[in-house]
């Protein structure tokens, strides 16, 4: 799986956990919310998946845009090596400090970035 798949799946997933917490446990809802997230870990390497249960039994995101220089989680500033990482397209990395994966901001024309209202989806996969 290339990087830019991981990190469109790693945005999907915490994007969904978000929602499956706005709604009624054991509603049609969230079943249908669940199915979701069960298609998407399905997708991702075990390396990957099991790192982000980790990091999402605390309740938090684990993945944040970059803001600047600066983790969008923790808001340390981040090594330029790791800046250099993140300017190339689809490439993702971890911050150092409280090891959320990070993206930098990409073109509003990009498949994978993340609106308010969740994942954009590509034509092919209605």
């Amino acid at each position: 799986m290339y990087s830019a798949e991981v990190l469109s799946q790693l945005r999907s997933l915490n994007w969904l956990t978000q929602e499956i917490r706005r709604v009624p446990p054991g509603s049609r809802e969230c079943a249908l919310l669940q199915n979701q997230m069960d298609a998407v870990r399905s997708r991702l390497p075990d390396s990957i998946l099991n790192y982000h249960d980790g990091l999402a039994a605390g309740g938090k995101a684990t993945a944040a845009e970059v803001a600047g220089v600066t983790c969008g989680g923790c808001k340390t500033k981040l090594p330029d090596d790791l800046l250099a990482t993140l300017a190339h397209p689809g490439r993702f990395g971890v911050c150092p400090k409280c090891g959320v994966f990070l993206w930098a901001a990409t073109t509003q024309n990009d498949p994978a970035k993340m609106t308010s209202k969740g994942p954009t989806t590509h034509p092919h996969h209605r």
